[in-house]
């Protein structure tokens, strides 16, 4: 009895802890961002950044038209300058029609100008604050476009614009495999190591029109956004662009790659063949000669025939294998572009440097600090690819052979 009675005691004791939600926000007060833009302020110092974010309106989004009356944006956009990234941020809130709040992020953009100007001092306030989930992915506005363009650009297939970026990002790593996500938190790991790379974002068309509603009511809109190139970044500025097969060589080298096409000659045709690589794994180890490390590249990769316009008989085994070489050297090419590119710039983007350290400390507590600048683009890096073509299509034997 007397047991009980203190269990008993000890419910009511926590029921007086346990009431009620103390931090809750009600959601008519609070202002959605889904994306984010970071342009160059008007002063270096007093107004660095010009920041903007763009809010959802729930109504719009969840309900659309009703009632036969004009429909209302289903997001808006507030742009302030500041000094950093908080004070800013602050500035907004006094336009905004709620408390910002960046838990449902999806996006954030960062303008080429403040990019080769640094990035550095962007990222402490989304480290620090709760509020920011660093598993968003971060862009780079490329050209002469600003971030704040990248935002605005509508589209009637997507109702907010920083969703579509999203979207657009996804499919492109998906499916092309050439420009991956990269994460803040990943952004902010590259930054600490001493280099990093990004994708980049562009405008198509007018960018002036990309604002208009008019943009979601054409079949061919005048502006449009595309995933375009991966910026390396040595020391938290952007030194160089990367486009096409040296682009795709960092996604295999990172082990990222999950699907993309890749086209190869037969014989005096170019581009004759198509190849889907549907399953690629990559893994890096490090060897070492008189304590000088040397990086060894092996990708397994899988693919499917999509596409044959010339006369070869995908039913020998003999012309198959001739592909899987043919295919093997394409991957193998595309991995040293990239990596050449990365060591002409000083910029250990693929973080080898962990690798080395991985296999032997003592090494690299001696080639620590001159590792990106001395060590890494004399580096010897050596590719092995294995590739095999497991599927042919619904024919082994193409109409073009009559």
């Amino acid at each position: 009895m007397r047991h009980r009675s203190l269990i008993l005691l000890l419910l009511c004791v926590l029921l007086v802890f346990l009431s009620g939600c103390w931090d809750r926000e009600e959601l008519q007060q609070l202002s959605i961002v889904s994306g984010m833009a970071i342009d160059k302020g008007s002063n270096k110092v007093k107004n660095r950044y010009r920041v903007t974010v763009q809010i959802i309106n729930p109504s719009q989004v969840a309900g659309g038209q009703q009632g036969g009356k004009v429909q209302a944006s289903p997001v808006t956009t507030f742009t302030e300058t500041g000094s950093t990234l908080a004070e800013t941020l602050r500035k907004i809130s006094t336009k905004s029609p709620g408390e910002l709040f960046f838990p449902h992020l999806q996006i954030l953009v960062i303008s080429e100008k403040v990019a080769n100007q640094g990035i550095e001092d962007l990222f402490d306030m989304i480290e620090r604050d709760s509020q920011f989930r660093v598993l968003f992915p971060v862009l780079i506005a490329r050209g002469h476009i600003t971030a704040k363009e990248t935002l605005e650009v509508t589209t009637s297939l997507e109702a907010i614009p920083s969703a579509k970026i999203g979207n657009a990002l996804k499919s492109s790593e998906d499916d092309w495999g050439t420009y991956k996500s990269t994460r803040a938190d990943q952004v902010i790991q590259g930054l600490k190591e001493g280099s990093v790379a990004v994708t980049g974002v562009k405008i198509n068309g007018e960018k002036k029109s990309g604002n208009a509603t008019t943009n979601t009511q054409q079949v061919s809109p005048s502006a449009n956004i595309e995933i375009k190139g991966i910026a390396l970044f040595k020391n938290g500025k952007l030194k160089k662009w990367l486009d096409g097969p040296p682009a795709r060589g960092v996604t295999w080298i990172t082990n990222e790659m999950k699907r993309t096409v890749m086209n190869l000659n037969c014989g005096k045709k170019k581009d004759a063949i198509a190849i889907e690589i549907s399953r690629s794994k990559s893994a890096t180890h490090v060897t070492f000669k008189h304590q000088k490390p040397a990086i060894y590249i092996t990708v397994h990769s899988e693919g499917t025939v999509l596409e044959n316009n010339c006369s070869i008989d995908l039913a020998k085994s003999q012309a198959l294998g001739q592909l899987d070489e043919q295919l093997e050297e394409e991957i193998k090419q595309e991995i040293l572009l990239a990596v050449k590119k990365a060591q002409k710039q000083k910029s250990d983007i693929f973080n080898f440097g962990e690798t080395v350290n991985i296999a032997n400390k003592h090494v690299w507590n001696n080639i620590n600090n001159s590792w990106e600048k001395d060590i890494f683009p004399e580096t010897e890096v050596h590719v092995n690819v294995q590739a095999i073509i497991r599927r042919t299509g619904m024919t082994t034997k193409s109409y073009i052979n009559k």
